[in-house]
């Protein structure tokens, strides 16, 4: 059991660190598509988990067992990623600052348009949002981002699986 949760976790925490690398490597692409499709790799990636898991128990697990080895699975995923976002990102991140001047771009411009923003608040305005894209592509923030938002999901995933395939064995008698 415990194989399927690393091997699950892994393979989608690689993926997803792939469609990272095809979207910050590259020129165009989306990032709410690289998003979406991050989450569906985790979907796919903790239900093909917990039906080989409720095999493994012989087609009974329960919905504890569900919803944690599915947060797991999740948990593996985000390590993977973030091991792969410190290859990427050793020594300097200069594979991130193309995409990180496009967000202080879009940044700029979405701050330039903001009606409710003082003028003389907007420069300020730019350097707080410019700080916080930074954040998010060093490795500290780039961590808790991803653990964070996997666990999250993972969670929301795991409950909703647990709903269709787990078994309440509270009542069960042995």
């Amino acid at each position: 059991m415990q194989k399927s949760i690393w091997i699950f976790g892994t393979i989608s925490g690689l993926i997803c660190a792939a469609l990272e690398f095809v979207f910050f490597g590259g020129e165009g692409g989306s990032a709410n598509v690289m998003f979406v499709s991050k989450i569906a790799v985790l979907l796919v990636g903790i239900s093909s988990g917990l039906i080989l898991i409720k095999k493994l128990l012989g087609g009974v697990i329960s919905i504890a067992r569900t919803v944690v080895s599915g947060v797991l699975i999740a948990l593996v995923r985000s390590i993977a990623m973030v091991i792969v976002f410190g290859f990427l990102y050793y020594p300097d991140g200069a594979f991130y600052q193309t995409r990180t001047q496009e967000a202080w771009e879009q940044a700029e411009k979405k701050i330039a348009a903001d009606e409710k923003i003082k003028p003389a608040d907007k420069p300020m305005e730019l350097e707080i949002v410019k700080d916080q894209i930074s954040g998010l592509y060093q490795p500290k923030g780039y961590t808790m981002i991803t653990i964070g938002g996997s666990l999250i999901t993972g969670l929301i995933v795991s409950i909703l699986m647990a709903a269709f395939i787990g078994t309440n064995t509270m009542y069960n008698e042995s």
